[in-house]
């Protein structure tokens, strides 16, 4: 049986110099820094868009704006809810405890003004952290309390002035490459004896690996809450995803990660051994290591504490099941008790007692998670630089330490990684990776860097199915003008539909549209002209959309009706802006002027009585009681649905309480007549038959006792 042999791969980074005298001031607090610049914007509302953005109903509402002020521009933001770097079922727990799992501030967007820019971050109390991708570089913004009034300070800086100074310390230069060139002899050891599999077709859908992560109580202490760790990871794994998504590992693309399951440890626990903030970073990863992960792709602790240097460990992934994604829990070759899955990594966001930039953990992480898919350091001369500092591109990012970090290849996998990492991927991908939903040659949906998809047909005449294989799935074939699976003008003829032919039909808000004859797709519908009413009349068209009350168009807003009338709840009402007092329905006479006395209802299952109920199809108020099936037959036996005053409903049917007292008074006296009737006892019964039933009376009076205190006992301990 062979010997398993194991490595950990270490991040060794250098010591940062801060020069004293720069020109450039900057906090003591962030030496990593060179140069940033406060911001401020009016943080009550943003939070109140924020929070009205929970209850937006159309997609315009959904969209949150945001313009900040810094390095001589001004960065306006788009922002929209994305949390698509968890999975579905995404679970936050504390320890073994279940916790509310919410992740509704955080978001994606792009600048207005800039078209391939991207934009990531949260917004917490009103305040955005977060970055923005644009042309010229990422920008990265942070906020933390400052001052003990607990005014909190918003920051931007640019990635390129982040402090690499690092880079220059020959000393630690040369204790990296040692520490390198020793790793490198146990890595072939591995290599060599690493079990090897058959390579199979794979599944290129299954491209997402699943995350556990742990947030340590250090890392919790950091942030404070529960809702900024998952900031933190959000912002890790978008990034993350940014470098791997974009790479071709030899026919597998767009490999990405998603949390599954985030524990956040927010209290110390005495009895656990990682409680020290004392262990060093390879006992921490192998006390990690030792749960069973077996549900996950990966599993990574999340910690700051000060390693001196080192900022992330990891097993080195391979191809069979004991190092790396997918690996299984079992024994431990030097430590025959001892179950472990080694599918672990760790990552710290402190560097010598300094907290680190967002880009450094970035790049920190993915670096780990290189490891983790399999590949080593760079050590070809292909791949990495050694002898010479003058590389005008930089080291990839698997060089043996931390890099430049703004240099092009820095986030970049070199030729040596893929082919690494690919060879592994091809081997245990479809092991524990599950569907992206990314584009994907062969769903019949034609998507980016596709021409034409048909699904895994080989008989189509328009297309090439999926089951070609690259580099012919999915293209057009020879000769072929277009596929129908292109759009509406594209006919079985491979060939585009004459101009004028009808593709989409009148909408609401939209026009009918024509071929161009030129094109597969069909035109992007014209807009109906503003304030066409649309929704039953209730709301009105604006740039093609069905989007505001018919409201707006007289210069008021919508409002929930009043009244006690169900009829009326489910009819629109109208109130000067600001004014709820003047709320009044659309067949009212002070409205009489704008809608002539005509009441509009609201469509079919709009909210209604201030969003406690909904309409149905008969335009009835059906309010949702909390109270269920008991309430409503409580409002049915006193015909109360109308919300009558309980005095009105007496005053108003006095007969029926008097008839009711009046059977009532009959049914006692009859009860009283019939069994009100005493029995004479027997006067001729003898004294030892009287004492004989009263012993018998007390018996069976010691035996109720007796089974009374037995229940209330065993009642006692089933709430134990």
């Amino acid at each position: 049986m062979l010997s398993v042999q194991y490595f950990i791969v270490f991040l060794i980074t250098e010591i940062i110099f801060v020069k004293a005298g720069n020109s450039v001031d900057f906090d003591k607090k962030r030496p990593f820094l060179k140069y940033y610049e406060t911001i401020s914007y009016d943080n009550n509302a943003l939070h109140q868009h924020h929070q009205r953005l929970k209850r937006a109903t159309n997609e315009e509402e959904r969209l949150i704006p945001l313009d900040l002020f810094a390095y001589q521009r001004k960065f306006e933001m788009i922002l929209r809810r994305d949390a698509g770097i968890f999975a579905d079922d995404f679970e936050v727990v504390s320890g073994t405890r279940s916790v509310p799992t919410d992740i509704s501030f955080i978001y994606n967007g792009e600048l207005r003004d800039e078209n391939g820019s991207f934009c990531h971050g949260s917004i917490i109390n009103g305040h955005f952290e977060g970055f923005i991708r644009t042309q010229n570089g990422t920008f990265y913004v942070e906020y933390e309390k400052t001052h003990s009034n607990g005014k909190v300070d918003t920051f931007m800086y640019h990635e390129s002035d982040i402090d690499y100074s690092l880079m220059k310390d020959a000393e630690s230069y040369e204790l990296t490459l040692k520490k390198y060139q020793l790793l490198e002899q146990m890595s072939l050891k591995v290599k060599g004896e690493s079990p090897t599999r058959k390579k199979r077709s794979m599944d290129l859908s299954r491209t997402t690996c699943l995350l556990y992560l742990k947030a340590d109580y250090f890392f919790f202490q950091r942030f404070k809450s529960v809702e900024k760790v998952i900031s933190q990871i959000s912002s890790y794994l978008v990034s993350v995803n940014s470098i791997f998504e974009h790479v071709n590992f030899n026919g597998i693309k767009h490999i990405n990660f998603k949390v599954k399951l985030l524990n956040v440890l927010q209290e110390k626990d005495p009895s656990s051994p990682m409680n020290s903030a004392y262990i060093g970073p390879e006992k921490l990863l192998m006390l990690h290591s030792q749960s069973n992960w077996n549900s996950y792709c990966l599993s990574y602790m999340l910690t700051n504490r000060d390693y001196n240097g080192v900022l992330g460990l990891a097993w080195n992934g391979n191809s069979g099941n004991e190092f790396g994604i997918c690996s299984k829990f079992a024994k431990y070759d030097k430590a025959p008790d001892t179950d472990v899955t080694l599918n672990t990594g760790i990552i710290t966001i402190q560097k010598y007692g300094q907290y680190l930039p967002a880009r450094l953990i970035h790049i920190t992480l993915a670096h780990e998670f290189g490891h983790s898919l399999g590949s080593p350091h760079d050590e070809s001369p292909n791949c990495a630089n050694f002898i010479s500092n003058n590389n005008d591109n930089g080291n990839f990012l698997m060089f043996p330490y931390a890099m430049d970090g703004n240099q092009y290849n820095n986030d970049k996998f070199s030729t040596c990684s893929i082919h690494y990492i690919s060879n592994i991927l091809q081997v245990k991908m479809d092991i524990c990776f599950v569907e992206s939903g990314r584009p994907t040659c062969g769903n019949q949906i034609v998507e980016e860097g596709e021409q034409c998809d048909v699904g895994s047909r080989s008989n189509d005449s328009c297309c090439y199915g999926a089951k070609l294989g690259d580099p012919l799935q999915c293209t057009l074939r020879p000769g072929k003008q277009c596929s129908p699976s292109q759009g509406l003008c594209c006919n079985h003829t491979c060939t585009h539909k004459t101009s004028g032919e009808r593709c989409q039909e009148e909408a609401e808000c939209t026009l009918e549209t024509y071929c161009t004859g030129v094109s597969p797709k069909c035109p992007k519908r014209p807009p109906k002209n503003n304030y066409t009413l649309c929704n039953f009349g209730s709301r009105i068209c604006l740039n093609g959309m069905c989007r505001q009350s018919i409201c707006v168009k007289y210069g008021l807003e919508q409002c929930d009706c009043d009244g006690n009338d169900l009829y009326e709840k489910c009819q629109l009402c109208c109130q000067v802006p600001g004014n709820p007092y003047s709320c009044r329905s659309t067949k009212s006479a002070e409205l009489q002027p704008i809608f002539n006395n005509t009441p509009i209802y609201l469509p079919p299952g709009s909210p209604c009585g201030h969003r406690q109920g909904y309409c149905d199809k008969l335009f009835i108020c059906r309010y949702v009681d909390a109270d269920g099936p008991i309430a409503r037959l409580k409002n049915s036996f006193l015909y109360l649905i109308e919300s009558e005053d309980v005095a009105a409903w007496m005053k108003a049917r006095w007969w029926a309480i008097l008839l009711i007292i009046l059977t009532l008074a009959a049914l006692m006296a009859g009860t009283v007549f019939l069994f009100g009737r005493t029995v004479d006892s027997e006067k001729d019964t003898g004294v030892n038959k009287s004492s004989l039933k009263k012993q018998s009376q007390r018996n069976r009076t010691v035996y109720c006792e007796e089974d009374i205190t037995t229940s209330a006992y065993l009642q006692y301990e089933t709430r134990l």
